[in-house]
Order: C-alpha cells, then sequence, then structure tokens
C-alpha cells in the first residue's frame, strides 16, 4: 500500500525527457522493448534475453539479474546484482550503457 507521494520523485518524472518517460512507464508496466513483451506482441520469435540467453528478457531480468551487463550495473549502480528493493536506485545512465534502449 502506498502511503505517500514522493514530491521529489514527482518532480524528477515531470523533469524527464518524452523518451526516458516512455521508457521508465514501460519497464513499470513490463510494456516496454523487450523480448518477453515483443514476443508476445509476434514482433519476435522468442522471449529470451539476447546479451545472456539464459532467462526471458523482462525488466527485471535487464535490471537486476543479467549475468551479461553485471560488469556494467557494479560501474553505474555500485552492485552486481539487485534486489526489488533496489530497483529505485536505478540510474538513467545505467539503462543508456546496457545498450537496450537506444
Amino acid at each position: 500500500m502506498l502511503k505517500g507521494v514522493d514530491l521529489s520523485l514527482f518532480t524528477y518524472t515531470l523533469r524527464l525527457p518524452k523518451k526516458d518517460l516512455r521508457i521508465l512507464i514501460g519497464l513499470l508496466t513490463g510494456d516496454v522493448d523487450l523480448n518477453r513483451h515483443l514476443t508476445l506482441m509476434k514482433v519476435r520469435s522468442g522471449p529470451l534475453c539476447p546479451l545472456c540467453q539464459q532467462e526471458e528478457e523482462r525488466a527485471f531480468h535487464l535490471l537486476a539479474r543479467c549475468d551479461t551487463i553485471s560488469l556494467t550495473r557494479l560501474n553505474h549502480l555500485g552492485l552486481y546484482c539487485i534486489e526489488y528493493k533496489d530497483l529505485y536506485n536505478i540510474r538513467r545512465s545505467f539503462l543508456k550503457a546496457s545498450g537496450r534502449f537506444l
């Protein structure tokens, strides 16, 4: 249950460029250009992550678990893997460095 609105996050979100806001909303809803979603839309033939080929490419996999970009995650976020509770620390620089959101 939400306990209130974080006005600093709200203000930050309103100031995002349209492209970055679209990516953020897509990551939150699952409606983002990752293989799992694109396979459901019948745009791609398979849901596997193109980077590691180990799991379905969903937002959480890419942001927190994909082994192929673990060094990128470490460089931008300070961790090899992250938990759900740490997702609020995701930085735009990491998303851009992942190469999946150009």
